[in-house]
């Protein structure tokens, strides 16, 4: 049983708390001081709800000097109007989030059973990101693994739906030794994609010197990935689709069928249901594939992973090169600033090239993109920018960041960054900001 920590000192509100929690099947330790808190928190639990104003302190100003180990647990202030500021500086410390008093307390309780439900990947064992979006489909990734169903991956190109298509098959008990057999539907010719598919017999056709294993038959035991599956033409769809209900196809001049028995993986960046609509896709083999379906968010959307991947893609790159790599406060902050279109796939690209123009492995002057949305403004000879230029980058970084953990609203965004509605729409404006 999950355990929640609630710190409230007023009686009546922690009895109800209390109550509330338990019938969710939650073990709740209420504490009404901070030193309480402090003895509780030797076992941490799976969250923590606290009033901000104690007996003995702020709680705001208690959590802020806690290990990161204890901050980085799911926490959730509760606070009057006179402390908001307080919750504030909480949630830039880490804190989940602020309900202002009086608060719907069955939106605590939604609130709280989402954060217990998700087990957030500590920051080393982290495989696709650490935004509190990426953790929830690595949730829901660790959740499917030991499932033999099918999973379509969706989300723009470059976020990473083939590294999500591999977790998968590395947590599948059945197929994890055995060989994940990847292919990209939009770069095999239509006139080859039977024969690459299902295979062939020697003499199947001019040319087939030799019999051979289609990709259906290499992933027999492990994961077939179909990556762009949306491309497959109308003729192929049919096909694949009686190959994926028969678990058995025949290879191309064969006389009798091959079984294969392999889990199936789909990715697309393309809006299948548009497609379905259009007549394009066939809704039969999309159900087929989408059993269950994990849309993967764009890199802008979740600022927080932008650092810890150029961190992680540079000390893969140091490995690589075999060659020591570092990078400028200067270089990071520019990269934080970026939009990232091409998203993961654009970062790496962009941190290969800036290593190859960079001095002695040093990554510190900001390169030009193909394609941004705005342009960094050049560094002066003497080396110093404009502080202008630093704080709009800053800035920009942090409204973002903020964005993202208000799930867009502008309102609360404005409320957490103690700015008026107003002024954060002109911000955005100015610094290109898109919601």
């Amino acid at each position: 049983m999950k355990t929640l920590l609630v710190i409230e000192d007023d009686a009546i509100m922690g009895e109800s708390l209390v109550q509330r929690f338990e019938l969710e099947g939650l073990q709740v330790v209420w504490c009404r001081r901070l030193s309480e808190a402090t003895e509780a928190l030797e076992t941490p639990p799976a969250a923590v709800v606290s009033d901000v104003r104690l007996p003995d302190g702020l709680a705001t100003d208690w959590f802020v000097r806690q290990p990161a180990a204890i901050r980085a647990l799911p926490w959730f202030f509760l606070t009057g109007y006179g402390s908001v500021n307080d919750a504030v500086t909480a949630v830039r410390a880490g804190a989940r989030e602020y309900l202002t008093k009086p608060f719907d307390i069955e939106h605590v309780v939604d609130l709280v059973h989402q954060a217990v439900s998700i087990s957030p990947p500590a920051q080393e064992d982290a495989v696709l990101g650490i935004s509190q979006a990426m953790r929830r489909v690595e949730d829901l990734v660790r959740k499917v693994a030991g499932q033999r169903v099918s999973v379509l991956l969706t989300g723009e190109s470059g976020v990473g739906k083939e590294v999500a298509a591999q977790m998968v098959h590395a947590l599948d008990p059945r197929a994890g030794k055995r060989e994940f057999v990847a292919l990209n539907c939009a770069a095999i010719p239509e006139s080859m994609l039977e024969a690459e598919f299902f295979g062939y017999e020697k003499g199947a056709f001019s040319g087939a010197a030799r019999s051979h294993k289609g990709y259906l038959e290499r992933a027999d035991g492990g994961t077939l990935f179909l990556d762009e599956v949306g491309d497959l033409p109308a003729s192929m769809q049919a096909k694949l689709l009686r190959a994926l209900q028969e678990k058995c196809f025949f290879r191309l001049g064969a006389e009798r069928t091959t079984h294969s028995d392999f889990r199936i993986l789909a990715a697309t960046n393309r809006d299948l249901h548009a497609d379905m609509s259009a007549g394009t896709f066939r809704e039969d083999l999309f159900y087929r594939l989408a059993v269950i379906k994990i849309a993967l968010p764009p890199l802008r959307e979740r600022p927080e992973d932008i650092r810890w991947l150029t961190e992680r893609l540079l000390a893969r790159m140091v490995v690589e090169q075999g060659r020591p790599l570092a990078m400028s406060e200067l270089f990071l902050r520019d990269v934080m600033a970026r939009e990232w279109k091409g998203n993961v796939r654009e970062l790496r690209s962009y941190l290969e090239q800036a290593i190859v123009m960079s001095d002695g492995g040093v990554l510190d002057e900001p390169l030009e993109l193909a394609h941004k949305e705005f342009t960094p403004v050049p560094i002066p000879p003497d080396g110093i920018e404009p502080l202008q230029i630093i704080l709009e980058g800053v800035e920009r970084a942090h409204i973002r960041k903020a964005l993202v953990h208000c799930e867009g609203s502008v309102g609360k965004t404005a409320e957490a960054l103690g700015i008026s509605r107003k002024t954060l729409w002109e911000k955005m404006k100015k610094l290109s900001i898109a919601n």
